[in-house]
């Protein structure tokens, strides 16, 4: 495989039997069975990201491939591989990112989103993902920070933040949250910083009258975050260092 005569091909393809085919290679483990997907030559439009980074070690510079776009007509796609290049030129070990949505089996009005960078963590020269996730839905998003490092053939979770922001019939919620890399030395650190804002609250009266209150209030807070190996069976992965800190 040539990843980058892959992306020209991607690229020029149409139909979701093309893309089908000239994917197969990169083992995403994709869904085309889906019911969308039965129908011959339904129109597909998927663009195919290569990005360079040393994720499975630090002596290999590997490629990052990002397949996203439509198949099936309008499912949403967005899958991909980190390749290692082995010895004989154009073969590379394939390693799968779970942290991308992959394809959805239905359609969906608010399709899963999921950003990654590469971020210098544990090692100042092998690299992990950083991935920002967000998935919406009526009442609101639900969010996840997380990080993600090469271990023993496969991308292992080093660190995970879940949130959700949403507006419901009397209580709605937002959330501010920003996670720092911090520190010369390896492993890093990680700061967290977040504020809540919710409002509104309803109470059920012994008549059964409810009472709904709409004052709103706000938290907020800051935590570090260091690479340690909490049990001799578990593997590292970023714990609390700190004592938290309220900022209120």
């Amino acid at each position: 495989m040539v990843p980058q005569a892959l992306k020209k091909q991607l690229g020029a393809a149409t139909t979701t039997a093309e893309v089908k085919k000239l994917l197969a290679p990169l083992q995403l483990g994709l869904p085309w069975d889906a019911e969308a997907c039965t129908k011959a030559e339904t129109p597909a439009a998927v663009k195919l990201d290569v990005f360079r980074a040393r994720i499975i070690s630090a002596d290999t510079e590997d490629l990052v491939l990002q397949a996203r776009g439509k198949v099936c007509e309008y499912l949403t796609l967005l899958a991909g591989a980190v390749l290692h290049p082995l010895g004989e030129k154009n073969t590379y070990c394939l390693t799968k990112m779970p942290f991308l949505p992959g394809m959805e089996t239905s359609y969906s009005n608010f399709p899963p989103e999921a950003v990654f960078a590469f971020e210098n963590l544990t090692d100042p020269v092998r690299q992990a993902f950083k991935v920002d996730a967000h998935q919406g839905d009526v009442h609101g998003e639900s969010n996840a920070i997380s990080f993600w490092e090469a271990e023993a053939g496969s991308l292992v979770e080093l660190f995970k933040l879940e949130w959700t922001d949403g507006a419901f019939t009397v209580f709605s919620s937002s959330s501010e949250v920003t996670i720092r890399v911090e520190g010369k030395e390896f492993p890093r650190q990680l700061r967290l910083e977040e504020a809540t804002r919710s409002c509104g609250t309803q109470t059920t009266l012994p008549s059964g009258e409810l009472v709904v209150d709409s004052e709103c209030s706000e938290a907020s807070s800051e935590s570090v975050y260091c690479y340690k190996r909490t049990r001799p069976d578990v593997p590292a992965a970023y714990e609390k260092c700190g004592e938290r800190r309220s900022l209120d």
